[in-house]
């Protein structure tokens, strides 16, 4: 059975300054979140500085967080 590739859902990956851009909080904040253990699952690593956030696994991860 093929799968689809229209229906596939692309993972939306953010930066962190458009993270806090959203949040209206300092980009300093977003990355002390995302130093926690709980954030490593939302975090792609690009080269060796750039850092990509997957914005669902992000949202979903705070609110188990700070309920």
């Amino acid at each position: 059975m093929a799968t689809n590739l229209c229906s596939r859902t692309r993972t939306k990956y953010s930066t962190v300054k458009e993270l806090a851009e959203e949040l209206g909080c300092c980009v300093q904040q977003i990355y002390k979140i995302l130093k926690r253990t709980e954030m490593q699952d939302a975090v792609k690593k690009i080269g060796t500085a750039g850092v990509r956030v997957d914005k669902e696994k992000f949202y979903t991860t705070l609110e188990q967080i700070y309920r």
